[in-house]
């Protein structure tokens, strides 16, 4: 296995080098060598199951400090002032591949306004190679994967935008490597998540799914008749819910659940019991969390770490007859073994809004599975969420081709953002 040296950034300092250029000196600790499957998380830790950063002490291995290390070396041409304050270029590409800059469009027409020059065009030309706004913008917003090897061809950017929250198909290391800024957007959509998984939950409780077939098929011939339940229904007052990850949609969840007298409980190395007090959770560990919910609900980051979390081994730790919930992202869950658990009887069902490959595919056996009600990674909509998305976009993309940062909040290189605002003395 080919492996690398992890630093830990313990210092920044920004100093003027010879005929104006700046330097940057980083005081930096050894902590160890790692393979290249052990991928950093793009924040530069290991992701927690909330896919949030903790505090810089929170995040550093205990006992791994060595011995310390001074590198210098020069900034790019584009942290400097001078360059970082000239109005840019912005390119767009998306999912679709295609499309034009139309002026009457909201995100178009506010970058139009503040006189930035617009492109949108394929990632990739016929050849598979780069196309030439790519590499002259100075933001690229981006709703398609992005490899080490397309990013290194932007060589005008200060910005990468993912205009939505899920971003492992692009390569953050390699933005942070080429001294690149890597923001997302990652509380546009967070009441509707939390909605949807909230929907699934009550859904699954009631059997809704069976119900209606059940009345669909015609086979409510009598007042007396009702569907064959894989499980009793239960009052949700004496029901638990176990959320793996407390973040934001977490939180957000746990805030509805509350008025149906649920019991939360939740797994979050990072996040403390005070911080979970005030929404009426209790934290505990990932096998309590397991071993006592009647419904497990996913809202966890995905990473190389967290592929396959719920797998085999846990879905049997799981209460027999309880509820898998997945909003979170369709690899997160071992989906095979989803299956299995499911069609042995051991879990009662699941409400999956993601799926480990999408779309699903039509022979898939969940398709076969009455007590699994699947949507086709729609928690995110809304009118209301599609506008702010918009703005937030606006907003970004606006700021850094104008000569400002984002907000740090939504940046996923957070270290690097913090050397390039030292640098440019924002």
């Amino acid at each position: 296995m080919v492996g690398r040296m992890v630093l830990w950034v313990e210092e920044v300092r920004v100093v003027e080098g010879e005929e104006g250029s700046v330097i940057v000196r980083v005081l930096v600790n050894f902590l160890g060598t790692v393979g290249r499957e052990s991928r950093t998380h793009q924040c530069g830790t290991i992701p927690t199951p909330s896919g949030e950063c903790g505090d810089r002490d929170d995040r550093m291995p205990a006992g791994s400090r060595g011995s310390d290390i001074v590198s210098t070396f020069t900034l790019p041409s584009r942290w400097h002032k001078d360059h970082w304050n000239k109005v840019g270029q912005v390119a767009f590409t998306s999912r679709g591949g295609s499309g034009s800059i139309d002026p009457n469009d909201s995100v178009h027409g506010a970058l139009l306004a503040k006189g930035l020059e617009l492109h949108m065009e394929p990632l990739h030309d016929a050849h598979g190679n780069v196309n030439g706004s790519f590499k002259t913008a100075d933001v690229v917003i981006s709703g398609v994967g992005l490899t080490a090897h397309d990013i290194e061809q932007f060589h005008h950017a200060r910005l990468i935008l993912r205009p939505f929250v899920g971003y492992d198909d692009i390569d953050v290391d390699a933005a942070t490597a080429n001294g690149i800024l890597f923001a997302n957007i990652p509380d546009a959509f967070s009441e509707e998540v939390a909605n949807h998984a909230l929907a699934l939950i009550l859904g699954m409780n009631q059997q809704l799914l069976i119900s209606d077939h059940f009345v669909r098929s015609g086979a409510w011939a009598d007042q007396r008749s009702r569907p064959k339940r894989p499980v009793p229904v239960h009052r949700l007052s004496v029901q638990t819910v176990g959320l793996i990850g407390f973040g934001v949609i977490a939180r957000l969840t746990a805030e509805r659940l509350r008025p149906f007298g649920f019991k939360v409980l939740a797994y979050d190395p990072y996040v403390t019991q005070e911080v979970a007090d005030g929404y009426g959770v209790t934290m505990a560990s990932f096998d309590d969390v397991l071993s006592h919910s009647d419904f497990v609900s996913v809202h966890t980051f995905l990473a190389a770490s967290t592929r396959h979390l719920i797998n085999a081994e846990r879905l049997a730790q799981m209460k027999q007859g309880a509820y898998l919930i997945n909003t979170a992202r369709g690899p997160i869950v071992d989906e095979a073994a989803l299956i299995e658990a499911i069609k042995s009887g051991h879990l009662a069902g699941a409400g999956l809004d993601v799926t480990e490959v999408e779309p699903l595919a039509k022979d898939s056996p969940l398709h076969a599975l009455p007590n699994v009600i699947l949507t086709p990674h729609m928690s995110s909509e809304s009118v209301e969420a599609g506008l702010a998305v918009r703005r937030r976009t606006h907003e970004i993309a606006s700021s850094v081709a104008t000569g400002g940062l984002p907000d740090r909040h939504v940046c996923q290189n957070r270290p690097l953002f913090d050397q390039i605002k030292e640098a440019l003395g924002h």
